[in-house]
């Protein structure tokens, strides 16, 4: 069995340090950290005291005056402005003390009186005769001496200033002359009274009209006004002319003739129709009241025969409506074609066709009871026509009122 350890005891005294050891190598670099996270900036300080003012330094010399520009141009005259009132005339100043009127001078002597002259003979009362004529006149007398002049009174006292007369019109400018160097600016004067104003210049002449703007774009259409009530129905018109009551047509097949003639003998069997005055024996159509009438017809016609002459330059056929009562007028002509060669040395040659058509059309203000038939003129022509053509091919009329 172990004892009981026994008291420590004395720690005796410490040996000397021993010699350094050599330093061992550096150990490698470790690897740096992470930066670390900004702060939050802190609040910026307070602004400081603003300094004293530095003393204003020396002004610098005035640099030369620099050369005078060229002038510009003259501004445009303003709008010459409203012409003040008138002010008011100031009170007329006193009449100076008249001066003491100085002694007459002594009165020359009068010259001798001329002679009269002899006074002319007195014209018999009546008629007035001429004028005597004007006696000589006699000869002025000499001219008496001037009197000595009188001594001049003293000066009165000068009177109160009139006030200012109207300013005078301001004379043409003069050339402006050559500009001299410009001198040393001098001390500026006092400031002195302004004068009147001068007289308003001419207004100038009106510059030219400025080119016309653009058309503005059109505005947008307004809205469509109501529509008004519709007025009240007019007066019914007088009841116009019935054209199957006052008409006719009528148709003709064949007439030969080779004179001027009236062409009768019509037929107005259906399809053509007689409602009115027209006689188709004979031809006439007697107006059954006064107003306009329409007329037209369609003539075709033949020759009967080979023409073997020229015809002369005033032959010249025709087919016309004509009025023969009251009085005989020519109301609508149609002239037969007609052919007219002159070709030198070969042919000259004036004639008809041998088949052709004439149509008449037209209308015609009448009076009731006028006559009216179709008629062929020959004017000079002696050839036999077929008047309605070889072909049958007729001739048509027809007139009906239309007012």
């Amino acid at each position: 069995m172990t004892g009981p350890t026994g008291a420590t005891g004395v720690t005796g005294d410490t040996g000397p340090t021993g010699t350094t050891g050599v330093t061992g190598p550096t150990g490698a670099t470790g690897v740096t950290g992470a930066t670390g996270v900004t702060g939050v900036t802190g609040p910026t300080g307070a602004t400081g005291v603003t300094g004293p003012t530095g003393a204003t330094g020396v002004t610098g010399d005035t640099g030369p005056t620099g050369a005078t520009g060229v002038t510009g141009p003259t501004g445009a005259t303003g709008v010459t402005g409203v012409t003040g009132v008138t002010g008011v005339t100031g009170p007329t100043g006193a009449t100076g003390v008249t001066g003491d009127t100085g002694p007459t001078g002594a009165t020359g002597v009068t010259g001798p009186t001329g002679a009269t002259g002899v006074t002319g003979a007195t014209g018999v009362t009546g008629v007035t005769g001429p004028t005597g004529p004007t006696g000589a006149t006699g000869v002025t007398g000499d001219t008496g001496p001037t009197g000595a002049t009188g001594v001049t009174g003293p000066t009165g006292a000068t009177g109160v200033t009139g006030a200012t007369g109207v300013t005078g019109v301001t004379g043409p400018t003069g050339a402006t002359g050559v500009t001299g160097d410009t001198g040393p600016t001098g001390a500026t004067g006092v400031t002195g009274v302004t004068g009147p104003t001068g007289a308003t210049g001419v207004t100038g002449a009106t510059g030219a009209t400025g080119v016309t703007g653009a058309t503005g774009v059109t505005g947008v259409t307004g809205v469509t006004g109501v529509t008004g009530a519709t007025g009240p129905t007019g007066p019914t018109g007088a009841t116009g002319p019935s054209v199957l009551t006052e008409s006719f047509s009528a148709f003709n097949s064949n007439l030969s003739t080779a004179a001027t003639t009236q062409i009768a003998n019509w037929s107005v069997a259906n399809p053509y129709y007689n409602a009115t005055t027209f006689n188709p024996t004979t031809g006439n159509f007697t107006v059954p009241a006064t107003g306009t009438y329409q007329f037209e017809a369609t003539l075709n016609y033949s020759t009967t025969a080979t023409l073997s002459i020229s015809l002369g330059a005033g032959v010249n056929p025709a087919f016309v409506i004509r009025r023969t009562s009251p009085t005989v007028t020519d109301l609508i002509t149609g002239l037969f074609p007609i052919l007219d060669v002159n070709v030198a040395l070969v042919l000259n040659l004036r004639a008809v066709l041998g088949d052709g058509v004439v149509t008449l059309t037209g209308a015609l203000d009448l009076t009731a009871g006028d006559v009216v038939g179709l008629f062929y003129v020959a004017n000079g022509l002696t050839v036999s026509l077929n008047l309605g053509g070889n072909t049958s091919a007729g001739m048509y009329w027809s007139v009906f009122r239309i007012v």
